[in-house]
């Protein structure tokens, strides 16, 4: 593959995670077995069946996931990473959507990011109030809504890893100040650009590159204890049942999104076939999949 595949096949594979994971977005793995029961067959999309949650988006639509990685790929493209223009940006989005998609507000808004826009001083320093918001959580909110988006800033800047590691921490810390939330962008977009600069590289080598690289980057922020985690989520071994993604009490926490898009990575079945694999475990089924967007079937390809 060029490089030009790799970065397209990054963009639609966010957008089509993102888009196909709806369908099982917050329902339990055995409700998705009830309904779609011959496990040997493909979820279908677009006509997948309709819960109450999905029905609110178009069919095939993409969710809030998607919409924040555009207006990251905005910030980054235009205004070099600005986290002021992020954040306004954020607002934006929030009351209106995208108007040229007929949108009317940011369908799927998570309450993190809705906690921090709404933090007094964001808009003049949105890192500081970033901060207060976590810390008001007594340093426990560790979401995923940082890493579903964060791929655009390895899209970006695959070629400068420092710009494109400092980039991913900041755009993370603007509304995910936990040192796992930029832990788990830094992994995700390390695990991009090497591929796109070394597709022939031994994968697991690559990964264990990519896992040294993140922990040595954060250094001290990250606890002993979520160092052990985040080993534990990227490792080789672990599978989609260790990952309990349904589990209703830790359905968004960051790094079971990061270890469903080293899942991905490691998968040697086609994209389609791997998604299909990872939706059919429920939980928080869209941003798993817009972090599945970076698929390594055959070693070759996104």
């Amino acid at each position: 593959m060029n490089l030009i595949d790799h970065l397209l096949g990054c963009a639609y594979g966010q957008a089509l995670g993102d888009a196909y994971g709806l369908s099982t977005e917050y329902q339990k793995r055995c409700a998705v077995a009830d309904t779609y029961p011959d496990a040997t067959q493909l979820i279908p999309f677009p006509n997948y069946v309709q819960s109450q949650h999905s029905g609110r988006w178009i069919r095939g639509d993409w969710t809030d996931d998607t919409d924040q990685w555009l207006l990251l790929m905005e910030t980054l493209s235009k205004h070099d990473g600005d986290v002021k223009i992020f954040a306004r940006k954020l607002n934006m989005w929030i009351r209106h959507g995208f108007p040229e998609l007929d949108d009317f507000g940011g369908l799927g808004l998570g309450v993190n990011v809705a906690k921090v826009v709404q933090t007094e001083g964001f808009y003049e320093n949105p890192l500081e109030a970033s901060r207060n918001a976590w810390e008001s959580t007594g340093r426990q909110a560790a979401p995923n809504g940082a890493v579903m988006r964060c791929s655009a800033s390895a899209v970006v800047h695959y070629n400068n890893i420092d710009k494109m590691k400092s980039t991913a921490i900041q755009m993370c810390q603007t509304t995910h100040f936990d040192p796992r939330c930029v832990a788990s962008c830094v992994a995700v977009c390390l695990a991009i650009a090497y591929i796109i600069q070394s597709p022939d590289d031994d994968l697991e080598s690559l990964i264990g590159r990519v896992q040294q690289e993140t922990l040595a980057t954060l250094g001290d922020a990250l606890l002993p204890i979520y160092r052990e985690e985040f080993l534990w989520y990227t490792g080789q071994d672990r599978t989609l049942d260790d990952l309990r993604l349904d589990d209703d009490k830790v359905i968004g926490y960051t790094f079971k999104c990061l270890a469903a898009g080293f899942y991905g990575l490691r998968s040697t079945r086609s994209f389609q076939e791997t998604l299909n694999d990872l939706i059919r475990q429920g939980g928080d089924a869209d941003t798993n999949g817009a972090s599945d967007s970076y698929n390594n079937h055959n070693n070759k390809k996104f």
